[in-house]
């Protein structure tokens, strides 16, 4: 059986956005960029992403939900 190893808490992440794709870094359990975001991950609504976006792609889906009345502000 498989191990699960978590991640320790402010210990950056490299991943890849699930939009777009670019590499790019989240800082789990401590401070990320996206906390400084009006938008923040997850967004939950049906079909939106599973794993963190870029900043460009999480801008672009909150303008969309926002678009839609969906979300804060």
């Amino acid at each position: 059986m498989e191990e699960e190893i978590e991640p320790k808490q402010g210990r950056d992440r490299p991943v890849s956005c699930e939009r777009c794709g670019a590499p790019f870094t989240c800082t789990l359990g401590g401070p990320c960029w996206c906390g400084q975001e009006e938008f923040r991950l997850p967004l939950t609504t049906e079909g939106g992403p599973a794993d963190c976006l870029c900043p460009s792609c999480l801008r672009d889906y909150a303008a969309e939900l926002k678009a839609k009345g969906l979300g804060p502000g």
